[in-house]
Formats: C-alpha cells, structure tokens, sequence
C-alpha cells in the first residue's frame, strides 16, 4: 500500500461516518453529529457509488463507521460496492447488529471489525454510557458479555479484529489487561477521550482527563505488546487531523481547529476537488500508525511497539510525560 505526501492527493485510509443514528449511549461519543439533521444523509443509490468513486482516487481501505453502522440496511450492499472496488474493508461497531445471521450473509466481504469495548465490566460501562439505551434506562448494561460472543464469532470466521478502547475518567482506574490477552486483537487501539465542539459539549466535561493521566493509564497496559498484541495509542494531539473523514452526505470534514469543519460533497463536487478543500494533517496520520499492513499478515508489524515510544516520545517533547 503506498501513501503520497502530496497533500492535495487522498490518503489510502477513509473513515465514513455514513449512518448518523445509534441505539448507545456513550456520553463521550465525538461523532454524534448533532450539528446536522440527521435525516440528510445519502440515499441507497447515491451512497453505492462513492467506495468506487473513493478507490478511483487512489483509496485501499474504507472503514464503515457511524452511529452504528449495522443499523443500516443497505450495509450489505456497501460492502459489496467496496469489495467490488477493490477495497479493503472495515466495520467499526459496538456490535449489537454483528449477529450470526449478519455474519452467515455478509462474512465474506468484510476483512476488518473494530469493536469497542471501554472496561473489563459492565458497571464502568454503564457509568459511561456504553450500553444500549434501553438497558442503560434500566440502570445497567450488558456490552461486554454480548461483545465477547460478537468476538468470538468474527474469529471463528477469519474475520481480522481490532479493540477500540476510549480512557475516561471513569475507566481510568480499570485494568484491561487480562480481557485484552483474552481477546488477542491484532489492535488495539487506545483513544484520549476527545472533546469536539458540536459534539459532545457540555457532556464530556466530567470525563476528561487530566493532565498525565492518560500517559499513566498507558504505561499500565502497555507491557501487553510483549504478548504479541500491537498497542496503537492516540492521544487527543494524534487524532485532531489525522483521519480522513466522510459524514452522511458524503462530504470531508476535519477536527483539526476543534470541531467539525464540513466540505462540499463529493458527488456533486468529485473526491479530488473536495479533497482539496480538506484540511488533512499527514504527518499526524503516519505518526499515529494510520498506515499499517491491512491486507496481509500483521506479526511484523509488533516490533512497531514504538508506536507507544513514539507517543511517549513525542508527549515528552511537549512536557507532557510524568
């Protein structure tokens, strides 16, 4: 896979937040897009055309991101688009719509899951807000018991994994340890919960770290690379600009000043134009490990735990570290 540094030249990595609508209720969640109505969104024929349209531009991967994107009823039909486009493909859920049905049908064209899980037990996450909306109504949560059984069936399939994990306040004190080596993702990776205006404002005060925490919470899990489990943390510096990003409309939009800034779609304008207009942060996007060997074997890609060093590193360099 080959990214340019050419700055007006799409990166081969996209995450398409296509399906604004969710049935969680993470009090953190950034990409809740209530700036925008969430009834505009790209119809079913419209929104088959784009991962061509994204692969003509030089995109490998597209990760399907929402929301919840299995709420979606023409996910199948993208995936197959995106397959048909020769693209790498990646769903990033919390796994309430991955049921074995889901999977009997649609396995075969999906390479990637991302599935996120934020503590060893369900209390932190119903604190959190990781639940379904009804379970968390009732005062509890039941996601990591239906996220394991989620797991284990993508495994069963070949379905490559990663673990999404967002450090709080509130799980700031967990240990991840043992469910992390019990799972065994080829990635995991390690978000800085982020505040983004438009989003989560007012919301996610009370979950916001301090300063050093997270480097804490990192230099406590991080010893499970030694396991063979690829560590890829991001702090909130590594994930301002450094994803190229799609909303429902399909247009590119960027967090690098804070919030979301949202350019023209690219239907009506094409990718290169309205890629042009984005404000992508490249360097971040390689120092975050965005580039990694999707397609094959990920095992060389663990003396990469300088992932963690260059994190460190680079928070050092700020006086950031403890």
């Amino acid at each position: 896979m080959t990214c340019t540094n050419q700055p007006d030249c799409l990166p081969p990595a996209i995450n398409w937040h296509f399906w604004p609508w969710c049935n969680y209720g993470c009090e953190f969640c950034f990409a809740t897009f209530n700036d925008i109505s969430h009834a505009d969104k790209l119809k079913e024929e419209d929104a088959v055309r784009v991962p061509r349209l994204l692969a003509e531009e030089g995109a490998e991967k597209i990760t399907f991101v929402g929301g919840e994107p299995t709420l979606c009823p023409f996910l199948g039909k993208l995936l197959m688009a995106a397959k048909d486009a020769g693209l790498t493909t990646c769903i990033v859920s919390n796994g309430t719509g991955i049921s074995e049905e889901f999977l009997d049908e649609w396995n075969h064209l999906i390479d990637w899951v991302g599935l996120s899980i934020d503590a060893s037990n369900d209390q932190i996450h119903s604190r959190i807000g990781r639940g379904l909306k009804r379970d968390l109504n009732a005062g509890h949560s039941h996601h990591l018991e239906q996220a394991k059984k989620v797991w284990e069936s993508c495994c069963n399939r070949g379905i490559r994994m990663k673990l999404n994990t967002v450090v709080c306040k509130e799980n700031l004190n967990d240990d991840m340890t043992g469910l992390v080596l019990e799972l065994r993702p080829e990635r995991w990776k390690v978000f800085e919960v982020l505040p983004v205006k438009g989003q989560n404002d007012g919301v996610v005060d009370g979950l916001l770290l301090d300063e050093g925490e997270f480097e804490t919470w990192l230099n406590r899990h991080s010893w499970v690379a030694e396991e063979g489990v690829l560590f890829v943390p991001e702090s909130n510096d590594l994930m301002r600009g450094s994803y190229a990003m799609m909303d429902a409309l399909g247009r590119f939009y960027t967090n690098v000043n804070g919030g979301h800034e949202y350019g023209p779609p690219i239907l009506e304008m094409g990718v290169k134009e309205a890629w042009e207009q984005n404000h992508f942060l490249e360097e971040r996007f390689h120092e975050r490990g965005g580039l990694y060997e999707w397609e094959g074997c990920n095992n060389e890609i663990l003396v990469e735990g300088s992932v963690l060093q260059r994190f460190v590193s680079s928070e050092k360099s700020k006086g950031r570290s403890d």
